[in-house]
């Protein structure tokens, strides 16, 4: 009998489909925010670039991080702060928000901004049409901020398509008299630097990774007082931190996930704490999280 016909299902058996994961698993899997001191820098920092009235030389920021240092998380969470509520009626935006594409030409820039603006973008638009619609789009909703995500997706263009890019977005700033604010990883930096008057306006708020400290304590207990678990931890000791570490290389993004996981294995175990014996399940688990950083 082949492989094949061995796998065959008799006629007339339905096959079962997977159960749904359960209703602590989806509860547990949701985004949280951990207010932390480097963290609650960014966001202070974005609030007064926020409220800084135009002006000719506006002032922008890059916040950048290996992938997973919470920068996305970061930018979400100030964009929910500060949306009003009836921005959708008054088409009016407090903040615009654009994540720059893989391969970002000129013309793909303007166009992921026309689409943040939830309006349609044909791809055999001319790139003065992109422009001039973005620039109009831009000046109806009369932002006070731009958000670029993903900024060093621009080291996979040629530099003539980087120069053109940065200076699309010092226009912007100029013309519309917004804050820019970009993030991307430490290959950010080097884009950046390529522009003398882009690097003397844009400062920096690294989000570093993680080492032993009385911060990343803090940050752990803050984290699982959050889930959905009655006795969230035992003693968050230096074997604890130093194993979770291990497994997450100390970013911020693994250390959430090494964590939900091993909030699972607790409720799993019944054991309804988070531990090393916990830990070291979950790290026998996910080979994925434990790498380099990148």
């Amino acid at each position: 009998m082949s492989a094949t016909a061995s796998l065959a299902r008799p006629r007339g058996v339905k096959e079962k489909p997977f159960p749904p994961p359960p209703a602590h698993w989806i509860s547990l899997a949701r985004d949280r925010w951990v207010r932390y001191p480097i963290g609650d820098a960014g966001v202070r920092r974005l609030q007064e670039l926020l409220a800084t009235p135009p002006r000719v030389r506006m002032p922008c920021m890059l916040i950048y991080g290996v992938s997973g240092a919470g920068k996305s998380m970061l930018l979400e969470k100030f964009q929910r702060d500060h949306a009003p509520p009836d921005e959708r009626r008054s088409g009016r935006r407090m903040i615009v928000a654009a994540e720059l594409p893989p391969v970002p030409l000129l013309s793909s820039l303007y166009a992921e901004i026309i689409r943040s603006m939830n309006a349609d973008v044909s791809p055999t638009t001319r790139l003065h049409e992109l422009e001039c619609t973005a620039i109009n789009m831009l000046a109806h909703a009369a932002p006070r901020m731009l958000l670029i995500d993903e900024i060093h997706n621009l080291l996979s263009c040629s530099a003539r398509d980087q120069r053109a890019a940065l200076n699309a977005i010092k226009y912007l700033a100029n013309k519309l008299r917004v804050s820019i604010v970009a993030a991307g990883t430490y290959e950010a930096l080097h884009v950046m630097r390529s522009d003398p008057q882009i690097a003397s306006r844009f400062e920096q708020h690294e989000l570093p990774v993680w080492t032993e400290s009385q911060e990343l304590r803090r940050f752990i207990a803050g984290y699982l007082s959050l889930l959905p678990i009655k006795k969230a931890v035992v003693e968050i000791d230096k074997r604890f931190v130093e194993y979770l570490l291990e497994l997450s290389d100390g970013v911020t993004g693994r250390i959430i996930e090494v964590l939900r996981r091993a909030a699972y294995q607790a409720i799993a175990d019944k054991s309804k704490k988070v531990g090393l014996p916990q830990l070291q399940i979950v790290g026998a688990r996910m080979p994925a999280v434990i790498g380099r950083r990148s």
